[in-house]
């Protein structure tokens, strides 16, 4: 399996739903804030506490939100060729 590359970084504060523009097979978030927020990641969903991070594969998605109030950044990977 090829090395995955980071691709779409984000960042910001509160509700969104972040553009990706390829199948991702990671994901990688970090709450800055303080409070809750929630990740879904195509079938995946999760909670990352105030001040914590996500760096999880997970099955391949081409939808990511990210819903509550803290402030977040993070990036996806890609497996390069499709294969995951």
């Amino acid at each position: 399996m090829a090395d995955p590359i980071a691709r779409d970084p984000f960042s910001g504060t509160g509700t969104a739903n972040v553009p990706i523009r390829n199948t991702a097979n990671y994901i990688v978030v970090f709450n800055d804030g303080t409070t809750d927020i929630t990740v879904t990641a195509g079938k995946f969903v999760t909670v990352v506490k105030g001040g914590d991070a996500l760096d999880e594969r997970v099955d391949p998605f081409t939808t990511l939100s990210i819903s509550g109030s803290s402030a977040y950044r993070g990036y996806v990977r890609v497996i390069t060729g499709g294969v995951g």
